[in-house]
């Protein structure tokens, strides 16, 4: 071989040992990095919305944070792997329910951050913290992440839409959600209550929900022993002001504990908890002609105004 032809083909070796370094990058973050950390159900019950709605489907990440806040110990953040010139994505911040942890609802996480949205659960100070406590915790998570998003060093830094955030809770974190919302006004979006319960433990609903104005999406089920809907998820919907955009989804069957990992019909919470925040988050009329069809035949009721 003739020094010519050598050095063009070292040239073209080291052209095409930088073009390949060039895309290793993106590659190597491309690759699930659940290892354990998340339930996979998730994973394709976002796949299946993102096909019904036409949408796109993202990799999700996870990372932990906020252990150094007074009202909750941490908060986990799942969040779409996104490119630099991608649109800032909206987000929800969830309670878990009495004697929950973040890990007793991992498939909310890579479900709505696979498809676009910003998922952010909260892990109590104690399991046993009352719904004012959860009440301030989600406050206090809404402020978290929007400091997550001016945090240089954050995985979401600048890629939060701070317009676009909802709240979210299960159970006693489900009441904490409405009363945070009432608080919170219009610097959220919506909020979504999942086997709501109430008040207090052991204390029975009284007063309204007037000053609960962001729309509402409640999810409950007939089959609901520790909240039933008509002294908790369904007494909650009905002292909404009917002006305030609602909607009441209730299954047929299915215990307090459906929206936990080891619940039913978590792929059609999924969907309509979607179809509710990006209705909410976007206007698009995608979502929300699906939000005010006719719901599912595994319903007992489905309410929407």
């Amino acid at each position: 071989m003739n020094l010519l032809r050598l050095k063009s083909l070292i040239t073209y070796l080291m052209g095409f040992a930088l073009l390949a370094s060039t895309f290793s990058i993106p590659m190597v973050w491309a690759q699930d990095n659940s290892d354990g950390r998340y339930r996979p159900e998730g994973r394709t019950f976002a796949r299946n919305a993102a096909n019904f709605f036409d949408d796109r489907l993202f990799e999700a990440r996870t990372y932990e944070t906020g252990t150094g806040a007074a009202e909750f110990a941490s908060v986990t953040i799942f969040y779409p792997l996104t490119l630099s010139f991608d649109r800032p994505n909206g987000a929800v911040v969830m309670s878990p329910g009495y004697q929950g942890t973040p890990e007793v609802y991992d498939w909310w996480g890579p479900m709505l951050a696979s498809v676009g949205i910003i998922t952010a659960i909260i892990e109590t100070n104690t399991t046993t913290d009352n719904l004012e406590q959860r009440k301030n915790a989600l406050i206090a998570g809404v402020e978290l992440i929007k400091g997550e998003n001016a945090n240089s060093e954050s995985p979401i830094n600048n890629k939060l839409d701070e317009s676009q955030i909802a709240i979210m809770g299960h159970s006693l974190g489900g009441g904490a959600s409405l009363r945070a919302a009432e608080e919170l006004g219009d610097a959220v979006k919506a909020v979504v209550p999942l086997t709501p319960y109430c008040c207090e433990l052991g204390q029975s609903f009284e007063g309204d929900l007037s000053g609960v104005s962001v729309p509402t999406l409640i999810i409950a089920t007939a089959d609901d022993t520790i909240a039933p809907p008509d002294t908790h998820a369904r007494l909650l919907f009905d002292s909404i002001n009917s002006s305030t955009p609602k909607v009441y989804m209730e299954f047929t069957e299915g215990g307090h504990m459906i929206p936990a990992n080891q619940g039913s019909e978590l792929e059609t919470q999924g969907k309509y908890v979607y179809a509710f925040l990006k209705s909410n988050f976007t206007g698009d009329s995608k979502y929300s002609d699906f939000i005010d069809g006719d719901g599912e035949d595994s319903f007992s009721t489905y309410v929407s105004n």
